[in-house]
């Protein structure tokens, strides 16, 4: 018999390359290949508009909570490891694809081009990448998987855009400590959300700790790091350790997913590239309509002979204690209608620039700002808005002509607005500032939409205009002094 006895010889298996390893668990996983597919694809299209995000985080914004809303969406959407009920269809997958993805992205820019001042306010651009993200998971993981997905998407419409956090926390006073709470219930309603798979008991546990932990930290510690933690990394862990320790026996790690083509990668990547090269990186930022004007003399306004000026308190709610708005009213003279001076100052130039497009004064109508006319003799970067007057239904509506800017001083920002009355004879004055509230952003709008009204913005006279611009150039010059 042969030394070499082929039936009893141990065969020694060669060992496994590392890359070999690899390739064996990326098939395994299909899963999670195609989730990290997903979040490249996403963060293609993401980028221009994130990159505005972390500008205006950088300088100040209330808003910086969206620097983490990115990583929450991808956190919920893993959470969903069943299989989805029914028979998956490529053909229907890609209808759906075309039709959502088109849809939304043109929904998005008439809305824009329509109410272009209410788009900036609420930066509806930034809704565009929750759309992107539907469409890519819906090519990856099919419609039926999407459609049941529904509470993520309902969390992202919500919380994608900052103003509903804004509102938020001006409800909550607009403390920094508010700032930094409403980012910890954010949080803690990503960890409700991506705990599925646990028993209601776990989950409940889960949130109200992760929210008294953030609530704790908003207590003692406020601003942009404590915003990201409570709002970001703190529901990162807590949804980590809670899915290791209770989901092990009861969460499906891999189920068949559909399909897919390489020409469906590739349309996808083509789609991403594009996002990437026509994203404008404004988008994520507010305010970029408004320019500065430069340095000025933070004692200017005690050089006018305007006198002791009305203040608003409520503006705290939105810009952060320390700020003020104060409105000077203006002497009147004969023949020419009533004015005023609003100066709204703050040392938070983000917070400023956050409402930058709002519309502070009564409408019955959406209001759209206006560039000023370069060749003017107005500021840099001034802009006008007006009310309808000839929409006025009744005598007490209070039609108002306003040029708006922005400056700053040595210590801190300001927006000044001249306002001007409509009302030719003196005898009325301009509206006084009103807080923003829910219905006004949004059900005003979208009634108004659904009426089909004229985009008529109405004619201002010359009397009106020609007195904001003097006050204009009487504000400029005692600044500049």
């Amino acid at each position: 018999m042969s030394v070499l006895d082929l039936r009893t010889a141990a065969v020694i298996p060669a060992p496994a390359s590392a890359l070999g390893e690899r390739l064996r668990w990326v098939s395994s996983h299909p899963f999670r290949l195609r989730m990290a597919a997903a979040v490249a694809l996403t963060a293609a299209g993401w980028a221009p508009l994130y990159a505005g995000v972390v500008d205006a985080a950088s300088q100040g914004s209330r808003g910086a909570y969206l620097l983490v809303v990115p990583v929450l969406l991808v956190m919920i959407a893993a959470a969903y490891r069943t299989p989805p009920r029914g028979v998956g269809d490529a053909e229907s997958d890609w209808i759906v694809v075309a039709l959502v993805g088109a849809g939304g992205f043109i929904a998005i820019h008439l809305l824009a081009h329509r109410l272009p001042t209410l788009a900036g306010l609420w930066r509806l651009p930034l809704l565009s990448t929750v759309v992107w993200f539907a469409c890519v998971l819906t090519v990856l993981f099919g419609v039926r998987h999407v459609v049941r997905m529904w509470p993520l998407w309902l969390f992202a419409s919500c919380l994608s855009t900052p103003l509903p956090v804004l509102l938020a926390t001006a409800a909550l006073g607009g403390s920094d400590r508010s700032v930094t709470a409403v980012a910890a219930g954010v949080g803690a309603s990503a960890v409700a959300l991506s705990t599925r798979a646990v028993t209601w008991r776990v989950r409940l546990a889960a949130t109200l700790g992760c929210l008294a932990i953030g609530l704790a930290i908003a207590w003692a510690w406020t601003g942009l790091w404590p915003t990201v933690l409570v709002a970001g990394v703190l529901p990162v862990l807590t949804t980590a350790t809670v899915v290791r320790i209770q989901s092990k026996s009861t969460v499906v790690e891999e189920f068949p997913l559909p399909d897919r083509t390489p020409l469906s990668a590739a349309v996808l990547v083509a789609a991403a590239a594009a996002l990437l090269l026509t994203a404008a990186p404004s988008a994520g930022r507010a305010g970029e309509a408004v320019g500065v004007v430069g340095v000025v003399d933070g004692g200017w306004t005690q050089r006018t002979a305007w006198g002791a000026p009305t203040a608003y308190d409520f503006i705290t709610r939105y810009l952060g204690p320390g700020s003020r708005w104060e409105r000077f009213s203006v002497p009147p003279v004969e023949g020419l209608p009533a004015a005023a001076v609003d100066v709204v100052t703050t040392d938070n130039a983000g917070a400023l620039r956050d409402v930058a497009d709002a519309v502070w004064y009564p409408s019955a109508r959406p209001l759209a700002y206006r560039n000023a006319d370069p060749s003017s003799s107005l500021p840099t970067g001034a802009r006008t808005i007006h009310s309808n007057a000839d929409a006025a239904t009744t005598g007490t509506d209070g039609q108002w002509y306003a040029i708006t800017w922005t400056w700053h001083t040595p210590t801190v920002h300001q927006q000044v607005t001249v306002i001007v009355s409509q009302a030719l004879t003196g005898a009325a004055p301009p509206p006084p500032p009103a807080p923003l509230s829910v219905s006004a952003m949004s059900l005003a709008p979208a009634l108004w939409l659904a009426r089909q009204q004229p985009d008529d913005t109405g004619q201002v006279d010359e009397l009106v205009r020609a007195r904001a611009s003097t006050l204009v150039e009487t504000v400029t010059a005692v600044a500049r002094a």
